[in-house]
């Protein structure tokens, strides 16, 4: 399949050659394509740049390109260093210079820049192309080419025109045909193509006086270059103008499509990103070391961008790196960083690169942002809305999405309007560094390169990170008062054994409102920590990748000191928390299993459920479902309050025991109060979802009938099974909700206390129950738990609603449009998406319009209740629960 702008074109083996004809036609023959035109900025002659250029080795000076020309005024060193660059690609690459020179013009095409395609004609000339292979290459038609090079020349289309859509199967042809070597190539050829272009066309540059250059072969003394790289400085960081409009045309600008992708999507899709695996394996170190420049890396690099460059084509990635440390040293002082990275991130944005974006963020907090002065940029900058930012810096915004969308779109205006806001030398560098982000999104993007959980740049600019306690001492504010542990033991129910210890800071939280329920978690937190019959080194490490996924850095201390509690080394440790790579045979499918579970439970095969029942028995595997399930509860409270670690922390498993009737044994159902309408003519307060609204409510409901077949991976339990595993209280009534016949059929010692932990918050803080499963069904639907969606279904006709009121309220919740519903209740749904998709981006303004709408006792309430649900949905994609055919909740039994 083929796709150019919004058409899509399906192919086969016989018309594929047809189809990249008409495709390059189409480009080729646009009639906005790059023409000559008047430069945008001064050409030197040759004297006047070798007056300003390194001298070279052997003391030459020959004639120069007039790009080259153009950059010497004022970086005069980055364009020497750009010359060995665009002579690495033209003349030493690996690739068959018939072919690099093709890829080169599709590149060129695609991009509509006249100045490359003449040269890419010129050197395929050069190479020894003919006529009649060349005339197929101008026209589209690809004759004279093998299908092994319509292969490369299509994936040079892709990663010009949408290098996001390049598949794992495409790139795997690729290096099928081609050797891991020659792909690598490719990649970094189509990213130095896609800068220059972009450089090309803002300068304004379509052609050589004399015809193209051929390539120069002049060499540089070394010390004319930047081998260490240049720290940013740590500038006033500019305050935001929030809550002042400070442009009158800037949502006119930017339109809906911008605002499309939210914050939130754009999180999760970095949070996805640390999941990919790079699409060439990672050398080791050692064999890549040997191939760089004494000086380039002090010691081995924990950034997979150069491990992958430099470990494939060390040849053409080298050279690009002496432009990029080079151009950063030359900047110094005429650069901001934060705004440059916010540049960046516009780049990222809309080429669609999450490792990229992700490498943005990292690169703010180097430059001096702390992390929610990183989530309010970039959450503005993902707006329709750039007021916030200065004029100049939303004009540069502006220049750099269009660049990356249609770069032959740049208008002698655009450029201007850059050179008044900035002055000539500084709109210089931006538009240098706003070309150059294309080159750093095309390597991300055509590797899919693994993001880094950590921050990797610290090291890279030879910076010390925050310094934190041994123990990950959290430097952090919680967003609500936190009592003492006297006072918290004063609110918590009287224990019989275990009372006046240092208590955990989530049960000091939650007891302030929920004192029984906070009781009820200390019971459960022990349970998951010392009686799981799962290994207590494997759980203590699937814990930590559950809190990694998260970003719950809090947790992370606690799985470590478990850890390290049952025996670990800090050898051990070194190896859970470096490479996952280097984990041992035997832990990679159980924390595998432990990620998938967190970030994308749905996607989990019944084969590797399969490999770990063989490996670890049916028990055990429901006990690792349970532990997933229990780490993203406890993981969204600890995120949802920002809670510090304590004093003292991490602390031992607290062995408490409470008096009799302190906590909820027996089953209930809270009454429902009268039952909410629609309204009509409301107002939507809320900014869409990335991809909200693009599953529709009848595919919603496609989807739960689908699991109603599903066959669950583990054989569900009888009543009389289960009913024997259970406390009296909790075995009154049998039940049919294939959820609970699981969870107490197979992981019984984990279950009942979550159960009297659920049942124990609904006695205490009973809520509006049609509220609270229309939250819930925005959770099923955030992270699509088919099972969870359609209990939340049943329960909301338990609760008063009938069938035709059920499909109303959740096909208006399906939607991009909320305004049927009230103003909070609207923003209680975008925390409940926001929390189930990516807790760690939760701010304290969040929480505190809970507050404000709800009341402190209510937003308590429908917060652990949004957290609980992040456990309940694991446990039913964990096992594939069949959804049950009939209402179940029909009966005070409950999950």
């Amino acid at each position: 399949m083929f796709e150019f702008g919004f058409v899509t074109i399906r192919t086969s083996s016989l018309t594929t050659l047809l189809t990249v004809g008409l495709l390059m036609s189409l480009i080729h023959l646009s009639p906005n394509a790059s023409g000559d035109q008047k430069p945008r900025v001064a050409i030197l002659t040759d004297e006047e740049a070798w007056t300003r250029l390194p001298p070279t080795t052997d003391g030459t000076k020959p004639h120069l390109p007039v790009w080259v020309r153009m950059l010497a005024a004022e970086m005069p060193r980055t364009a020497a260093a750009y010359l060995q660059l665009d002579y690495a690609h033209r003349a030493a690459s690996p690739l068959p210079a018939k072919l690099r020179a093709a890829m080169r013009f599709v590149a060129a095409n695609a991009n509509r820049c006249k100045y490359s395609t003449d040269q890419a004609i010129a050197d395929a000339r050069a190479a020894g192309v003919d006529e009649p292979a060349l005339s197929g290459l101008i026209d589209g038609s690809l004759t004279e080419w093998n299908d092994a090079d319509r292969k490369a020349l299509k994936f040079a289309l892709d990663m010009t025109v949408d290098s996001d859509s390049v598949s794992d199967e495409q790139f795997a042809e690729l290096v099928k045909a081609f050797g891991e070597k020659q792909t690598a190539c490719m990649v970094l050829l189509m990213a130095y193509a896609n800068f220059q272009d972009r450089l090309l066309l803002s300068l304004g540059v379509s052609s050589e006086e004399n015809g193209p250059v051929n390539p120069l072969t002049v060499c540089f003394p070394a010390e004319s270059f930047v081998l260490k790289t240049t720290p940013p400085t740590k500038p006033q960081v500019t305050e935001l103008l929030i809550e002042t409009s400070n442009s009158a045309d800037s949502k006119e600008n930017n339109g809906d499509e911008w605002q499309s992708q939210t914050y939130d999507f754009l999180q999760q899709r970095m949070s996805v990103q640390k999941g990919k695996p790079t699409r060439l394996p990672i050398l080791p170190w050692s064999q890549i070391a040997a191939k760089l420049p004494d000086g380039l890396m002090k010691g081995p690099s924990d950034i997979v961008w150069y491990q992958t460059v430099f470990g494939y084509a060390p040849e053409l990635a080298v050279p690009f790196e002496l432009v990029m440390r080079t151009a950063g040293a030359e900047a110094s002082g005429k650069w901001d960083r934060i705004f440059g990275s916010g540049l960046f991130w516009v780049t990222t944005k809309a080429v669609e690169c999450p490792y990229c974006m992700g490498h943005c963020e990292m690169n703010w907090e180097v430059a001096g942002l702390n992390k929610d002065q990183i989530a309010t940029r970039s959450r503005l900058l993902s707006d329709s809305d750039w007021s916030a930012f200065p004029v100049a810096e939303q004009h540069a915004y502006a220049f750099a999405r269009k660049l990356s969308k249609a770069p032959w779109e740049i208008t002698d205006k655009d450029v201007q309007e850059l050179q008044t806001d900035f002055g000539q030398e500084r709109a210089l560098l931006v538009m240098f560094n706003a070309s150059r982000y294309h080159y750093m999104t095309r390597i991300s993007n055509g590797f899919q390169l693994t993001l880094e959980k950590e921050n990797v740049f610290y090291e890279y600019y030879n910076q010390k990170p925050p310094v934190r306690g041994e123990s990950s001492e959290l430097e952090t504010t919680p967003v609500i008062h936190i009592p003492s542990d006297a006072e918290a033991w004063k609110l918590l129910p009287k224990a019989i054994a275990g009372s006046g210890q240092p208590l955990p800071a989530w049960a000091r939280a939650v007891a302030a409102h929920l004192p029984r329920t906070a009781a009820a978690m200390l019971e459960l937190d022990f349970a998951h920590r010392t009686k799981s019959p799962v290994d207590p080194i494997l759980r203590a490490k699937m814990r930590w990748v559950i809190a990694d996924a998260n970003h719950c850095e809090y947790s992370r201390a606690y799985a470590i000191a478990d850890l390290k509690r049952v025996g670990a080394t800090d050898a051990d440790v070194a190896v859970l928390t470096g490479d996952p790579a280097a984990w041992p045979d035997a832990d990679r499918k159980p924390l595998e299993f432990a990620r998938l579970l967190t970030v994308a439970a749905p996607t989990i095969t019944d084969e590797l459920f399969v490999e770990l029942q063989i490996q670890f028995g049916d028990n055990t595997v429901a006990s690792m479902i349970l532990l997933a399930a229990y780490g993203n509860f406890q993981d969204r409270i600890v995120l949802g309050l920002n809670l510090p670690m304590e004093s003292d922390g991490p602390l031992a498993p607290l062995d408490v025991e409470f008096i009799e009737g302190a906590l909820q044994m027996a089953s209930l159902m809270p009454p429902q109060g009268g039952l909410p309408s629609l309204q009509t003519g409301g107002k939507d307060v809320i900014s869409n979802d990335g991809d909200w609204g693009t599953v529709s409510f009848d595919e919603l409901q496609a989807r739960l009938e689908s699991q109603r077949s599903r066959k669950p991976r583990l054989p569900i339990p009888s009543w009389d099974d289960v009913k024997g595993k259970l406390p009296p209280a909790m075995a009154v009534r049998p039940t049919r909700i294939v959820w609970s016949l699981m969870t107490y059929g197979y992981a019984a010692e984990l279950q009942i206390p979550w159960s009297i932990t659920t049942r124990t918050m609904w006695a205490e803080l009973p809520g509006d129950r049609v509220f609270e499963e229309s939250l819930f069904w925005i959770q099923t639907r955030a992270i699509e738990c088919n099972y969870c969606m359609g209990h939340c279904e049943m329960l909301l006709e338990v609760a008063g609603l009938d069938k035709d009121g059920v499909a109303d309220r959740t096909r208006k919740l399906a939607s991009d449009d909320w305004s049927a519903f009230p103003p909070e209740e609207q923003r209680a749904y975008a925390y409940a998406r926001k929390l189930s998709k990516a807790p760690w981006t939760l701010t304290a303004d969040n929480y505190h319009t809970l507050e404000k709408d709800l009341g402190p006792a209510k937003a308590m309430s429908t917060f652990w209740w949004l957290c609980r649900g992040l456990y309940m949905t694991r446990i039913s994609d964990g096992f594939q629960l069949p959804l049950e055919r009939e209402n179940v909740f029909g009966d005070p039994a409950k999950k």
